[in-house]
């Protein structure tokens, strides 16, 4: 059997930001082409905006409390790259965000607008 080579810390935090990136890059591809969405489809891309958001948290809570020495070999530019993954994590959770609110206001609008029709 192969020997898994051994993956560092900062390393696997990377790829799995680079997983979350290309979810969160679907995500906003999909709410953009569907152009108006029906309320059952707007429900779950925001959903799956809250699941993203904290699978982006857990990457960033472990991406703080990792440190240079928990790395087996030396990494160069250690905290650069450190600080450019804590960048790309905040990027996603404010796009993220942005798709949120403007989910519910989609929501707002559509639930609120026979509302405000009844009370002309």
């Amino acid at each position: 059997m192969l020997a898994r080579r051994q993956r560092y810390p900062l390393q696997a935090l990377q790829r799995r930001s680079q997983e979350l990136k290309l979810q969160v890059d679907s995500l906003l591809s999909e709410s953009r082409l569907k152009g108006v969405l029906d309320a059952s489809k707007r429900r779950d891309i925001y959903q799956r905006c809250v699941q993203l958001k904290q699978a982006i948290d857990e990457n960033k809570n472990a991406l703080q409390k990792l440190n240079k020495a928990d790395e087996p070999a030396p990494v160069g530019n250690y905290n650069q790259k450190k600080e450019e993954e804590h960048n790309l994590l905040d990027k996603l959770t404010h796009q993220l965000q942005e798709l949120a609110v403007s989910i519910s206001r989609e929501n707002i609008t559509e639930y609120a607008s026979p509302y405000f029709l009844c009370l002309r």
